[in-house]
């Protein structure tokens, strides 16, 4: 009878719906990666570049398709700054490596966007004090959801850089095709930021 129970319980509690979907890697489903899925951009796609900058602390980025018929956000991943250009290149890349492989966080996630269809980019960034010892986790730090819309064009590359600044954040949409270049994309922005 409590078998019963509990297969009735696990279908249910995996029939609830979100209002997000989850596309994220994860240890179980894409096993050890040592660095995430790059893309290219081509002639019917763009390449959106997402990363955060600033501080350690992990930034969660979801997209949101206007040609999606499901306009739930997509959670795309967590990226987090190694600190590339500011430690040594080998503590860096052992950060980069162990974020990775561990916790699923990468310096950045690619993503393939459809020319010409707009595409809303979403970082967020919370951080608890997980201390076993309190009953309850307390909020640290706390900055988004950050919303940037554009049209991306196809063969380009773009940057979407989530800008940890002190208690606050910001996000920025550049046009990064050229190497060398940071060319800012004019974006409907809308933000959320809740710094603690």
């Amino acid at each position: 009878m409590k078998i019963a129970k509990i297969l009735v319980l696990m279908l249910v509690l995996t029939g609830c719906h979100s209002n997000v979907r989850d596309s994220s890697p994860s240890l179980l489903k894409d096993g050890i990666q040592l660095q995430q899925k790059k893309v290219v951009a081509d002639a019917g796609h763009a390449k959106v570049i997402m990363k955060s900058t600033g501080f350690t602390y992990p930034v969660q980025f979801s997209v949101r398709r206007g040609s999606d018929p499901d306009q739930r956000p997509e959670i795309l991943g967590t990226v987090v700054d190694s600190g590339r250009g500011q430690v040594f290149g080998w503590i860096a890349k052992l950060n980069e490596v162990a974020n990775s492989a561990a916790v699923k966080r990468f310096p950045q996630l690619e993503l393939q966007a459809d020319s010409g269809q707009s595409i809303e980019v979403i970082g967020e960034s919370r951080v608890y004090d997980n201390n076993y010892y309190r009953i309850a986790e307390r909020l640290v730090y706390a900055c988004g959801p950050m919303r940037s819309s554009f049209k991306p064009e196809k063969e380009k590359v773009y940057l979407v850089e989530f800008l940890i600044i002190g208690k606050g954040c910001e996000q920025h949409v550049y046009d990064v095709t050229k190497p060398k270049e940071r060319i800012p994309v004019i974006t409907e922005k809308y933000d959320a930021s809740n710094p603690v």
